[in-house]
């Protein structure tokens, strides 16, 4: 990981340039593992939706100062041309955090990739922005690189049979992500229990699916996302670490208002969506705003707004 720490320690590059990329699986039938049955019996059935299990692909990415890029969902097409019909995407609810994408096998390919990068950074992107990405195909191919090169990213790969320790996705993302997709899922099911003639649960549609990663997507909190990339050994310490020590060094008079354990606990309510801060025109913001070179920013907080002397 040579490479990285020349970008971090060396370049002394801004967290928020620096982004993390991993598609990861889901299981389109998420079930409940227990059942109600008298005692004694020999079988216990349980109700299950029809046909084979499916899955799709969800495409996530982070910057490491905690910001999120739009879920992107990859779903499964047509036979034929991999897409969904038009009569299909004219009837879903596309939320702001999500993007949606569909392929023959529902999984992440090249054409995939392609498109993602053209929505995800500008032409005209002025600072560097570092892509950090494991050794999958479809990140291999030249047009990836190629297009990454004209927008001015600069795409890092993670030793082969490393992103579990390397990636802040697989550190310390995924499995809070994934966890709540399946409470949403839960919830979802608690309220819909009809069956269908042969007396299966009914499958979740796929718009039930998209409000299922925008919900899960969205709880994801900046803190969770800064931790992992710290417990990815990409970054010595998380942004708010940072600030907090300017604080302390500018204030070291002033009585401490805020603690650690209350910003983590309340990132995702009040603090962390709480519309009333005015941002204070920090190098942050100004960076994450102007000069990142991001197409969207999704969930962008105004915690770190909140504190006083932070640059």
């Amino acid at each position: 990981m040579e490479r990285v720490e020349e970008i971090v320690g060396v370049n002394n590059t801004h967290p928020s340039r620096i982004i993390n990329f991993d598609q990861t699986s889901v299981l389109l039938q998420n079930t409940y593992g227990k059942t109600l049955s008298p005692i004694g019996v020999k079988q216990v059935h349980v109700i299950q939706p029809p046909g084979e299990k499916e899955r799709f692909t969800v495409g996530l990415a982070v910057t490491g100062d905690g910001q999120k890029f739009p879920a992107a969902i990859v779903f499964k097409g047509g036979v034929k041309t991999g897409q969904l019909s038009a009569n299909i995407l004219g009837k879903l609810k596309i939320p702001d955090n999500v993007r949606v994408f569909s392929t023959r096998t529902a999984w992440w390919n090249s054409r995939i990739d392609h498109e993602w990068i053209k929505q995800s950074f500008e032409e005209d992107t002025q600072n560097t922005l570092y892509l950090i990405r494991d050794h999958f195909a479809a990140h291999l191919k030249f047009e990836s690189r190629e297009l990454l090169e004209s927008r001015n990213v600069d795409q890092v790969f993670i030793p082969r049979g490393m992103t579990g320790t390397y990636q802040p996705l697989d550190v310390g993302i995924n499995a809070p992500f994934k966890a709540n997709l399946k409470r949403a899922y839960h919830e979802w099911r608690k309220e819909r229990a009809e069956l269908t003639g042969k007396g299966y649960l009914r499958k979740p549609s796929r718009q039930d699916f998209i409000d299922f990663v925008s919900q899960a997507w969205a709880d994801v909190n900046p803190e969770t996302i800064e931790n992992a990339f710290v417990g990815a050994q990409i970054l010595p310490e998380p942004t708010y670490m940072i600030a907090n020590e300017q604080t302390s060094v500018e204030n070291d008079e002033a009585p401490l208002e805020f603690s650690f354990s209350s910003i983590e606990e309340n990132s995702g309510d009040e603090v962390a969506e709480d519309s009333s801060l005015e941002p204070v025109d920090s190098p942050l913001m100004r960076v994450a705003e102007t000069g990142s070179g991001i197409n969207r920013w999704v969930g962008r907080r105004n915690l770190r707004s909140s504190i006083p002397g932070f640059a």
